[in-house]
Formats: C-alpha cells, structure tokens, sequence
C-alpha cells in the first residue's frame, strides 16, 4: 500500500470512528429524552395477553435499541416458546411480542442474551423434554449476525445434560466469558467459560454443591470473582462465594446477608464501580421487587429501594442491565407472570434509599 493510499484509509477509518461515536452519543442522548422522569415502570404488553410469561433477559443494542426475550407457551398449547420485543429508540415504545425460538416437542425456557465484542448476539436458554415425569435440559445457544432479526442454527452447549442458564455473562480480564449456569438434579451452581467470543464452552466448573442455584456474579477491581446464588433453605439467606482465579476454583462458601425466598436475583457492576442487586428482600415473601446499591463491590448494601410491591401478587425473576447513558434497566415477571414489566432509574435514586 502506498503512503497516499495508507493515509486515505486512515482518513476514512478515522471518520468511521468519529460517525459511530457520534450515533452512540445521540442514542444515549435519546435515551435519558425517553426517561426523562426517573424512576419510571411500564410493562412490555398488557397483561393476559401471553399466559404465564416468565424469566426475562435485557440487552442494549448498538444505538440504544432496547431487545427483551422471555418464555412463555403459545395460547392454547402447554409448550413454552421464547418470546421477544424491541424498544426503538425512535419511537420509544415496545414492539408486539413475537416468537424468537421454538422447537416442536420441547419447552424453551431461561433464556439469556448477550452482546459479544464483535456485536454478535447470543441467546442462551434451556431446552427441556420430559422423561415420564422427570425433565431433561440441555443447555442451547444460537447467534445473530444482525442482532436478532435473522439467526444461525441453534446447538448445544456441549454441558452435562440438566444444566440451565439464569444471568448475564460476564467478560473476564483474561479475555474469557464466564456464563453462570445451575442444574436442579443436585441443586448446585458452577460456570461455564469460552476462550473464543461464545463459540465454544469449557465443562462445569462447581461454585456450590446441594445449597444454592442461579448464580450471578461479578468481577471485584482485584480481579476476583463474587457469586451469589439463589437458596429455598434455611435461614433463607443467598449463599455466596469467591474465586481468586477467574472462576476455576471456588471457596468462602457461606450464607450471605442478603435475603432469600427461594428465588432469582441478579447483580452487576456499574460503570462506576459500584455494584446493583435486584432481589426479593424477604426470607419468605416473593410480593416484591427492591434494587441495592453497594459501594464496596457486595460485601454491604447500604441502600435498597422497593421498585415494585402488590401485596396478593408475585413479582420474581428480575434481570438488570446499565446502557450507555448510565441508565439502569431491569426486567421481571410481573403479576403472577400477567407481564414482563421494564423498571428504569438511575445509580442516584437508588443511593436515596437506606437499608
């Protein structure tokens, strides 16, 4: 290449940077336009309209577009299938559910979306096929090239055959994904991780045997790992766990003091270093969602908000993301899974609350 051709393309791909910088920044602005009053609830379609709509996952696209996916059977039939909707920037409301994925014969369920860092899409979710009465889950994945209109085939993960995914990924400082997964057989948690973008997946590595499930986890500024996990089991407390080697062995197991009533919770870390946690805050009571905020990467919760309480109804099942503006988004089975409602606020109201 000639140096006047070098610096064409140097000029060129310098003005391809500044222009994709550009619509980021005017997507973010759009953002904090649509949620201009915070916090602010709306549900992603009316209640009744999908029966027992369950498990949601959230992920912000390229130029802030909002894609959500849940599960749900189709009217009339037992079977669930994934279900997904978009919020454009553009218009700013949700689009009308429509299938994602379906297999004749089986359940779809817990699905769970990612962004790679190529601007892949994943989809990770649990296949289930009934054995007489007992389930069978294999754990699926399957990608999108143009973020979730059009899909490559669906495969296995190549996981032990009872595994499930719950939460969001986590990019490690090795370069690895690190997916948490469970499996209901023995009621324990381990990780999975690729050292290649999601293409391929490592065996189970255990983070807790027999006492929690649905792991989520976090990296701390030293490099170490953080789980907490979902527990049904006396004292009612998530139980929680280290690793100091980017997840290949776990310790510190032990009751946490964040309460638990035998259901999913989700954390993640800020881009401010802080770290967010959505949970039901009771030992015995699924009525309410509430978010804390700590600001020592989980070891206390100072803070904790209620974002959703109807004394009669269950709301369960909240999965959180924080966009590019900062905005933080969750999602979670609303009113007797009626809904999937979207919450969306900011690190500063949650610092408002007092635990």
């Amino acid at each position: 290449m000639t140096i006047k051709r070098k610096i064409i393309f140097t000029a060129g791909l310098f003005l391809v940077i500044i222009s994709f910088t550009a619509a980021l920044t005017d997507a973010a602005a759009e953002q904090v336009k649509i949620y201009s009053r915070l916090p602010c609830k709306e549900l992603i379609f009316q209640p009744g309209q999908l029966p027992s709509s369950h498990a949601p996952t959230i992920v912000e696209l390229p130029g802030g577009e909002l894609f959500a996916v849940w599960y749900a059977p189709v009217p009339g039939t037992s079977n669930a299938v994934l279900w997904g909707a978009r919020k454009p920037v553009v218009s700013g409301k949700w689009t009308a559910p429509s299938i994602i994925n379906s297999a004749p014969g089986f359940s779809n369920k817990n699905p769970v979306l990612y962004l790679g860092r190529d601007n892949r899409l994943f989809l990770f979710w649990a296949e289930e096929k009934r054995w007489f009465k007992w389930p069978r889950d294999t754990l699926k994945m399957k990608v999108s090239k143009d973020f979730g209109y059009t899909w490559d085939k669906a495969r296995n993960l190549g996981t032990p055959v009872g595994f499930l995914p719950r939460t969001n990924p986590i990019n490690l400082s090795d370069g690895r994904i690190l997916l948490p997964v469970y499996t209901d057989f023995t009621t324990s948690s381990a990780v999975v991780t690729s050292r290649d973008g999601g293409m391929t997946w490592s065996a189970p590595k255990y983070i807790l045997f027999l006492f929690g499930i649905q792991p989520t986890i976090i990296q701390r500024s030293d490099l170490s790992l953080f789980a907490l996990t979902r527990t049904g089991m006396w004292p009612r407390l998530s139980w929680q766990a280290v690793s100091c080697d980017l997840g290949r062995s776990w310790k510190g197991q032990r009751v946490s003091n964040i309460k638990n009533p035998g259901c999913s919770l989700e954390m993640i870390k800020l881009h401010s270093g802080n770290v967010v946690l959505v949970f039901n805050d009771s030992k015995t009571s699924r009525e309410g969602i509430s978010i804390a905020l700590s600001h020592d990467e989980g070891r206390t919760w100072p803070h904790v908000r209620s974002i959703d309480l109807k004394p009669g109804s269950t709301s369960i099942y909240p999965s959180i993301i924080q966009d590019s503006s900062g905005l933080i988004h969750v999602v979670y089975s609303y009113d007797c899974r009626q809904s999937i409602a979207h919450f969306v606020t900011d690190e500063k109201w949650i610092e408002g609350g007092s635990g």
